[in-house]
């Protein structure tokens, strides 16, 4: 039986997540016109806090958006939705980005970990992208990395769907892995961040990427960050967050 939280339930939102993952594995495109092409931070939420009044919420968490604005399907112009409403970005401006995520970071390549001491920090997560293995997160050059932060920093976290084939979405939860197929309906939901498209064609250099954003405040504490469209996280795409 789904479990209900203010009014919707986990599954319609999982049920859409599979049905569009599918659509695109099957070769279905969406028609969605790209936006700006810099992502901005937006609406601001707590990790391991409760959604306050002025926050957006769907089945009892979070959702980040761009321009202020959330759905579930086919949102108003400029806002986020399961098909599309990021921004874009080029091959190049991606560069950029990444480059800057990584001078405010100190990356251990042997042990697989990226801390960030300051109180502003800009977390660039790119969803499977090309070069690395399947179905992985890179942050900062690694693949599925220990992200450090310190408690009370404010976290931008920059979601880029550096993917060809495949939706990917971003969520931050305390469930520990292993993951089933549809995690998303058995995780604790802490912070997330609706799917988006595959990168607008198969070459890396003239394609665009949907991006979008959102920031959160840290509590102390593990989590996990993984992506929540059906059977990627038990594939592997997830990694630890740790806040101390």
């Amino acid at each position: 039986m789904p479990v209900k939280r203010q009014g919707v339930t986990r599954w319609v939102i999982v049920g859409a997540a599979l049905g569009l993952s599918a659509a695109l594995s099957a070769g279905v495109a969406f028609g969605i016109a790209p936006g700006p092409t810099s992502p901005t931070a937006s609406q601001a939420t707590s990790v391991a806090a409760p959604p306050s009044a002025a926050s957006t919420s769907v089945a009892g968490f979070p959702m980040g958006s761009l321009g202020g604005t959330t759905a579930m399907m086919g949102g108003p112009a400029g806002g986020s939705s399961m098909t599309g409403g990021g921004d874009t970005i080029s091959a190049g401006g991606l560069s950029s980005l990444v480059a800057r995520g990584e001078q405010a970071a100190t990356v251990d390549t042997a042990a697989n970990t990226v801390t960030y001491a300051g109180r502003s920090v800009s977390l660039v997560a790119l969803a499977s992208p090309h070069g690395k293995p399947n179905m992985t997160w890179e942050i900062d050059g690694l693949v599925n990395p220990t992200v450090s932060v310190a408690p009370g920093a404010r976290v931008t976290v920059v979601l880029v769907n550096t993917d060809w084939g495949y939706m990917h979405g971003f969520e931050l939860t305390t469930t520990q892995p292993p993951y089933p197929e549809m995690a998303m309906a058995g995780v604790a939901n802490n912070f997330f961040l609706m799917p988006l498209p595959p990168r607008t064609e198969k070459d890396t250099a003239t394609a665009n990427y949907y991006t979008r954003s959102a920031s959160f405040t840290a509590a102390a504490g593990t989590y996990h960050y993984l992506c929540p469209v059906p059977g990627h996280a038990a594939a592997g795409m997830f990694g630890t967050l740790v806040v101390s």
